[in-house]
């Protein structure tokens, strides 16, 4: 009877201390979940809290009632670039047209936002004319080269502050002259004739054979004066460039033909 009581006492005690230590551990993993919940429900509200102040600094964050402003128009690049008056949440926004050409297109040397304004300022270069500087036309062949003011400003284009900088910038040995030869007032040294003609001659190679002659016009078919053979005179380039030539085409474009080539006005004497 004594064993069987102690052996019972026994049981209760195992089990109530079991029970006890399920207890301890369900209030620690409670404990530990409230606290784990309350750290994202502090960083959540943090998120929105900053949310919050960026809505309330630019007025625009998930708000339907941002007003009209004017914004830089990215998309256009830097040197078309202008300001328009739209809803942008993407770029920073300006009250005036003229504050946002300021502001977003400091040094835009193309002038484009500026005079795209209703009055554009009295320093912004107008529609009207060219810009104050000159640039080289690359969409031109070396030998037809030449510098102009033509705006826009194409980007990265070197620009100079006169046109003959440009052309001794840009242009330097350019043989066929053309560039300095477009000048007001073209240096002695440059082409100044309404031919555009230059002091040595050269065959012509893009015609055939047969109807070939030497040439001294401007701007030159090629790109520098060593891509063909030339002569100090039409006759050194006939001679050079077309002996043989049966028809004779070179010879009789001189001025005064020698005696024995053919020239086209008769028969054999």
């Amino acid at each position: 009877m004594k064993i069987a009581s102690i052996a019972l006492f026994a049981s209760l005690t195992a089990t109530a201390d079991a029970t006890g230590f399920r207890d301890l551990v369900e209030k620690v993993t409670h404990r530990h979940t409230e606290s784990a919940a309350a750290e994202t429900t502090t960083a959540i509200e943090g998120a929105d809290q900053e949310n919050r102040e960026l809505q309330n600094q630019n007025g625009c964050w998930n708000n339907k009632n941002t007003a009209l402003a004017w914004h830089p128009n990215y998309s256009a690049g830097w040197t078309n670039g202008i300001c328009h008056k739209t809803v942008d949440c993407n770029s920073p926004s300006y009250s005036t047209e003229l504050a946002c050409c300021k502001g977003a297109y400091s040094g835009q040397t193309s002038g484009f936002c500026l005079n795209n304004l209703p009055s554009p300022p009295t320093m912004s270069p107008t529609v009207s004319g060219g810009l104050d500087v000159f640039y080289p036309d690359y969409s031109q062949q070396w030998s037809a080269g030449l510098c102009i003011n033509t705006r826009p400003l194409p980007s990265g284009r070197p620009n100079y502050s006169t046109m003959l900088a440009c052309c001794k910038g840009a242009y330097a040995g350019q043989m066929s002259g053309y560039c300095l030869a477009q000048l007001p007032s073209p240096p002695t040294g440059a082409p100044t004739n309404s031919a555009f003609e230059t002091d040595f001659w050269y065959p012509e190679y893009e015609k055939t054979w047969s109807d070939a002659g030497c040439s001294n016009k401007l701007p030159l078919p090629f790109n520098n004066k060593a891509d063909r053979p030339n002569y100090s005179s039409q006759l050194a380039c006939c001679k050079g460039a077309y002996g043989g030539q049966t028809s004779g085409n070179c010879l009789s474009q001189l001025p005064n033909p020698p005696t024995m080539t053919p020239t086209g006005s008769g028969g054999a004497g």
